[in-house]
């Protein structure tokens, strides 16, 4: 019997579906509310490019509410990453120190992480993990779940409180400051210490790692 896989519909603009189908898998287009790829009633697979990380840390948050919808619907959520540039801030105006942060974000959520190169690849972890779920036959497929929505004046808190050493009182005072993400990340040193709880120390942070080039430590 083929492994069946359901896939959201906006997946198809990967090749991802295409690569699962040469693997032998079953699969079903649907509109998902939560998660990309669904494997059984408890797996569910949010898949995320290194570019898609990327702009979730310079100014969306989106990334966060999608996996906080994924465990609250599924009790195995897995998060992919995929690309070649699986350490991120290669060729990147990020210092890797702020990668970690957004990293340990992530971990405390206590959702698994996988790295993948490319679409290929991502298709053969997916394929496998759902060849060991689906050797319960009886095992269904849950596709509801609840989709959240965080408001965007949230979603910048936490991007900015990710930082190290930057809890989300001085990430709301920064943010009601410069306004927004990227103007925190490029303020000046001198700008950031006028704002309260922001001091020399955390200001000084705030630039290394926003405006810090790598391998400079």
């Amino acid at each position: 019997m083929a492994i069946k896989i359901v896939i959201d519909h906006r997946e198809m603009r990967s090749r991802v579906p295409e690569a699962l189908v040469k693997l032998g898998a079953e699969i079903e287009i649907s509109t998902l509310k939560t998660g990309d790829y669904v494997v059984s009633d408890r797996v569910a697979f949010e898949r995320k490019t290194v570019d898609d990380v990327f702009a979730t840390l310079i100014e969306r948050r989106e990334l966060f509410s999608q996996l906080t919808d994924l465990a609250k619907s599924y009790r195995k959520p897995i998060l992919i990453i995929e690309g070649e540039d699986i350490f991120f801030f290669s060729g990147r105006r990020m210092n890797p120190k702020a990668i970690q942060g957004f990293l340990n974000s992530i971990a405390l959520m206590r959702i698994p992480t996988i790295y993948t190169l490319n679409e290929a690849e991502t298709a053969q972890v997916i394929t496998m993990i759902a060849a060991k779920e689906q050797i319960d036959k009886t095992r269904s497929f849950n596709l509801h779940g609840k989709r959240s929505r965080l408001s965007q004046s949230k979603a910048k808190e936490y991007i900015v409180s990710s930082l190290p050493g930057i809890g989300q009182v001085a990430a709301r005072n920064l943010l009601k400051h410069f306004g927004s993400v990227e103007n925190v990340m490029t303020a000046p040193l001198e700008e950031l210490m006028n704002v309260e709880r922001v001091g020399y120390r955390t200001a000084k942070r705030i630039r290394e790692l926003s405006g810090g080039r790598y391998g400079s430590e």
